[in-house]
């Protein structure tokens, strides 16, 4: 019995930072030679616009409302499904014209969240925007549904947050813990990143010699990946603040870590590091959980 070998899935909606996760997902098609799937998703969170009713109704004004009220939503929703599907066929056609072949377009109902789990079999990446819709004229924040997108899957996500540059560099942060190692991992088997790409490892720990010594086991075992331009860094200090000085300095692309590693809770209390990374970085990245 063969199984059907799995996709890059581009999550798109017609935002402003659609076309980049369609350039960004063609990119990473292209290097993998894995097929490309693009899903449009439609979340019913309708708001009627037949005004409010005050008072007492009576049982044939109850039924009258119901009815215009089931008819406006059929109408909203073949409108959505419509311009989803001339969403979908503008990516396709962007795919085609780049020389891909192997594309599966599909338009799903629910949350984001809840596509990605029902799909998770289906692709060894997910790409996702930053920002959906919702944020259209936003240079910046973060979607309401990202973490929860994130959160809902185990499978490496590509988080876009501009428009489409060919990466040339990307800097893994790396400080041992356990999903800064499965990170680790997957950055080492991944196929969808090139080759010549330069990976910057850096470390941020109290001391030098405590983030050389991660800097050190990172490089041992990246010395086993098909990369060639590998080098390392260990700096001192407040850790988002330096992991962003050195990607500025250094003109970062795309940053791979570690996501989420505390609960939702510890997150609503203290913050969550990824986030912050995510709101103050203005680089793409690589997510691992």
């Amino acid at each position: 019995m063969t199984t059907t070998p799995k996709c890059i899935l581009a999550c798109i909606d017609g935002s402003e930072l659609s076309n980049s996760v369609i350039d960004y997902a063609i990119w990473l098609a292209q290097n993998s030679q894995l097929n490309l799937k693009f899903v449009h998703t439609i979340e019913h969170s309708h708001t009627s616009e037949i005004a409010h009713k005050e008072g007492n109704l009576l049982p044939n004004m109850t039924e009258n409302l119901l009815s215009e009220l089931s008819d406006e939503e059929r109408a909203k929703s073949k409108i959505l499904i419509a311009e989803g599907k001339l969403i979908l066929q503008a990516a396709m056609d962007k795919a085609v014209q780049a020389g891909l072949t192997n594309i599966i377009v599909k338009q799903r109902h629910g949350k984001l969240s809840e596509v990605l789990q029902d799909l998770k079999a289906e692709y060894a990446l997910a790409v996702l925007g930053a920002r959906g819709e919702n944020h259209a004229g936003e240079n910046q924040g973060l979607g309401s549904q990202l973490e929860a997108a994130i959160r809902a899957i185990h499978s490496p996500v590509f988080i876009v947050k501009g428009d489409f540059k060919t990466p040339t560099s990307l800097l893994f942060a790396y400080n041992g813990s356990p999903t800064s190692k499965k990170a680790l991992d997957v950055l080492k088997q991944v196929s969808f990143l090139n080759n010549d790409l330069a990976i910057h490892v850096v470390a941020v720990q109290k001391t030098v010699e405590q983030g050389q010594a991660l800097i050190d086991e990172a490089l041992t075992l990246l010395a086993e990946s098909h990369f060639t331009n590998v080098t390392g860094k260990a700096l001192v200090g407040e850790i988002i603040e330096q992991l962003i000085q050195y990607q500025q300095q250094n003109k970062i692309d795309v940053t791979a870590m570690g996501a989420f590693s505390h609960g939702q809770l510890h997150g609503f209390f203290f913050g969550s590091f990824t986030t912050k990374m995510l709101l103050e970085s203005k680089t793409n990245f690589l997510l691992s959980r």
